[in-house]
């Protein structure tokens, strides 16, 4: 195996996963505090899982057709962080939906881009993988438990700015990650829908949108529950927390 970019991917991971921890549980409560209704915070924080419906497949194809996967995850996240400048000019519903539409479009492709490079890059050693994915989830604490303090101490709109530096380091370890060489597989030619009618496929989708399903609700107004009921956002924060310091 050629040398593991292991400070490069888990850097990536660090700073990806604190993006997620400061945007997922907190953005809702910044819609909340600028007048959005439950019905335009539901719609905005749905945005995301939209574009990845259809986005990490061009992606993907588009990975797969140049065969630069790290290339491909520079130019989207350089493009997600862009698309994160604009939630700075405006505070409408129609303009944050763009924004966020945006963003998800471009950075949906980050993680799966990663994920790949990764395992390319571990060739046989797929075992070490979760050393290096373990960033992801202290990343996650270390920004959710973090931006529920400052947000105790600054006004909610310092989220935005926390989630920029969250994306600025994506962005600067995304540029750091060599280029791995894919190795080709005999299954690479499948038709999708012979995968698709898979019955192991058909469970593990089944199961997935059950999980997303019952994480919507969740990931959208739980925050915004327990500060309405005099929770601090620090607080708020440590109950994040906690389903990941489990995990580990």
């Amino acid at each position: 195996m050629a040398v593991l970019p292991r400070r490069q991917l888990a850097g990536f991971y660090f700073f990806y996963f604190a993006y997620i921890g400061a945007f997922a549980p907190f953005f809702s409560v910044y819609l909340d505090s600028v007048g959005l209704t439950a019905v335009e915070i539901g719609t905005v924080m749905a945005l995301p899982q939209v574009t990845r419906i259809i986005a990490p497949h061009l992606w993907g194809w588009l990975a797969d057709a140049t065969d630069q996967q790290a290339r491909l995850l520079r130019v989207t996240a350089l493009a997600g962080a862009l698309c994160w400048l604009g939630i700075f000019a405006s505070t409408t519903f129609l303009w944050i939906c763009t924004v966020i539409l945006a963003l998800g479009f471009f950075l949906s492709a980050a993680l799966p881009l990663v994920e790949a490079t990764t395992l390319t890059h571990l060739g046989e050693h797929t075992g070490r993988y979760g050393a290096i994915r373990l960033w992801g989830s202290i990343g996650y604490i270390v920004a959710v438990v973090g931006v529920g303090y400052a947000l105790d101490l600054f006004a909610v709109g310092a989220l935005l700015w926390i989630v920029l530096i969250s994306l600025g380091g994506t962005l600067a370890f995304a540029w750091l990650i060599p280029e791995a060489k894919a190795v080709p597989h005999a299954a690479d030619q499948q038709p999708i829908t012979h995968v698709l009618r898979r019955p192991e496929v058909i469970a593990l989708i089944t199961a997935c949108a059950l999980m997303a399903v019952a994480h919507g609700p969740y990931y959208t107004f739980y925050s915004i529950h327990l500060v309405g009921h005099g929770y601090s956002t620090g607080l708020t924060g440590w109950l994040w927390a906690l389903g990941v310091i489990c995990e580990l």
